[in-house]
């Protein structure tokens, strides 16, 4: 994947397609999964500070990729794609050089919410 692809990719905080097709899949059970996605997301985003502050490549490349693979399910793109840098880095053992991305997913989890609750008519 080139660097341009990610940094599109980045950009695009929720893949609506993906999203719409699981509230339709959980009718009902769909508001649980995006509140429990985003409790879930912001504790993994700051076990990643810790991760990073630790220089602990193992324990946060467990955490990267739990985000990573619950984000592609509810299709919020832009946390994947951060997820999947962070994960990346992890595997190469430069987490620690890699505060900016989390700082980065901090931001993209209000982002997220914003446009889930615009997304779905709620103020």
């Amino acid at each position: 994947m080139s660097q341009t692809h990610d940094n599109t990719l980045t950009d695009i905080v929720i893949d609506y397609e993906q999203f719409d097709e699981m509230r339709d899949l959980l009718e009902d059970d769909f508001q649980d999964l995006v509140s429990t996605y985003l409790v879930d997301s912001r504790r993994r985003i700051d076990a990643l500070a810790t991760a990073v502050a630790d220089n602990d490549n193992a324990n946060g490349f467990e955490i990267a990729h739990a985000l990573k693979g619950a984000s592609a399910n509810l299709g919020a793109a832009q946390m994947m794609a951060l997820s999947g840098t962070l994960q990346e880095a992890c595997r190469d053992n430069h987490i620690s050089q890699h505060a900016d991305t989390v700082t980065e997913m901090q931001h993209a989890i209000q982002r997220l919410e914003t446009d889930i609750h615009k997304h779905l008519g709620q103020s």
